[in-house]
């Protein structure tokens, strides 16, 4: 990879700027719960944007509204379930952007590098980032799945970037923790680093900074 190419970064969201631990949402999801009532469609996959959960599917591209994902969680609830115990519960695997990701967004600002966001994310994990992230409102754009109905790996989604962001795929780097997004990003001509673990906020460091 020619590191002198690169004028931008797109990043994924939940597991690469943000940490999360689904398990804590999982937990949190089944205690509200009551078997004889019918599993929830809250599913590891369907947490992680995998696409089995046919409820998360329609929520992070905008195809539901928030209170028809609650109610619709809350049918599997127990009698007495709040909406705001299934919104603590759902915010549960949000752990925010660590030391390390917000010096290397503001270094990477500092560099004159163009910042962006594509991720398949939802309208309540959207308020919490915002809320909780103000490192995300110096990003140059924002694409959250609710918001443009479409979600990785569509190619849809790396063609709209590249139209509303007026980027030119060969000057960025593309990083996401899933493969088939990743896969996608390279159709779409993007430099591609697969987010395995943390390792690649080093790799960031080395190649551009």
């Amino acid at each position: 990879m020619n590191e002198k190419m690169i004028k931008n970064i797109l990043f994924d969201l939940g597991g690469v700027l943000i940490d999360l631990d689904v398990r804590r949402s999982l937990k949190a999801m089944y205690a509200l719960t009551d078997g004889s009532r019918g599993q929830t469609q809250i599913t590891a996959d369907g947490l992680l944007g995998g696409h089995d959960s046919e409820l998360i599917n329609k929520y992070q591209v905008g195809a539901i509204t928030t209170d028809e994902f609650l109610s619709s969680v809350l049918s599997a609830c127990k009698q007495g379930t709040t909406k705001e115990q299934v919104k603590d519960a759902w915010f549960a695997m949000l752990l925010g952007i660590g030391n390390d990701k917000r010096h290397l967004l503001q270094c990477l600002k500092d560099k004159g590098l163009g910042i962006y966001v594509l991720s398949n994310i939802n309208e309540l994990h959207v308020e919490w980032v915002m809320n909780h992230c103000p490192e995300l409102y110096t990003a140059d754009a924002l694409f959250f799945s609710n918001e443009i109905h479409l979600s990785k790996p569509d190619k849809r989604c790396y063609d709209l970037v590249k139209e509303r962001a007026g980027i030119n795929p060969c000057e960025t780097l593309y990083i996401d923790d899933l493969q088939p997004n990743i896969k996608a990003g390279e159709e779409a001509g993007f430099r591609c680093l697969h987010a395995k673990d943390n390792n690649w906020i080093r790799e960031v460091e080395q190649m551009l900074l």
